[in-house]
């Protein structure tokens, strides 16, 4: 049987990056005390299992690829940790641990596995610091039933961490929190594109294998493309 790190799905990222006009911004460290990474809503980390694929347990940087919209506006196109300098030569799908070998066998082309965004955010964690940060949300929300994490503890964070940032919104488009201040680990936030939807992320690789990077992509340009294609179609509606 298969074992999941045999399923190399390759994809085009380079291709992909280098067709666009992007702004690279370093957000922060991201320490990965077990080197089990989990991506996910921040909101909904809990059952998001870790990657399969493992890396070396340290701090390493994370960057995001600020797409411009227009002059005022931008938004995150890619979130990226990169664990070695170089550059990777080849992107394969990162896949989870409660994929099934079956499941990917069934896997057509063009589709792929990722993990749902529904608050407009995103992040990278380890998967220790994943049971900190479920616990300490528990406990604000123990306190006070009413209480919204994120506007009760994430909403000023984002606003002194980014929101002065010319290429952020004013409320701040990342932040680095750390759930428990006792501990260096830590959740490394950003919005996610343009939204909520379901984003796939990809291992960068040098030419032997190693890891090099992890990275998400926000499908910013397919999501332009429904947008040209849904304005195309209210035109012709407005035109009957």
């Amino acid at each position: 049987m298969k074992d999941l790190n045999d399923f190399e799905i390759t994809y085009d990222l380079e291709g992909e990056m280098s067709g666009q006009e992007l702004v690279e911004i370093h957000i922060g460290d991201v320490n990965l005390p077990t080197g089990r990474i989990v991506v996910a809503d921040p909101f909904f980390t809990e059952g998001q299992q870790p990657f399969s694929r493992t890396v070396e347990p340290d701090k390493y940087p994370v960057y995001i690829y600020m797409s411009e919209i227009d002059k005022l506006h931008h938004r995150i196109a890619y979130a990226k940790i990169k664990f070695r300098p170089e550059d990777a030569k080849k992107w394969i799908l990162a896949l989870t641990e409660d994929l099934t070998s079956e499941e990917m066998n069934e896997l057509g082309e063009d589709e792929f596995y990722g993990f749902p965004v529904e608050s407009g955010l995103a992040c990278f964690l380890d998967e220790e610091t994943n049971v900190q940060f479920i616990t300490k949300m528990d406990e604000v929300q123990d306190k006070n039933p009413e209480s919204n994490y994120y506007d009760d503890v994430l909403a000023k964070e984002f606003m002194e961490y980014s929101g002065k940032n010319a290429l952020s919104r004013e409320l701040g488009d990342w932040n680095d929190h750390h759930p428990n201040e006792d501990t260096d680990n830590n959740v490394v936030m950003f919005a996610s594109g343009w939204g909520d939807g379901y984003y796939p992320a990809y291992w960068g690789l040098n030419e032997e294998g190693d890891t090099v990077e992890l990275v998400i992509d926000f499908l910013i340009n397919e999501f332009e493309a429904e947008e040209e294609e849904s304005s195309d179609e209210d035109d012709f509606e407005d035109e009957a």
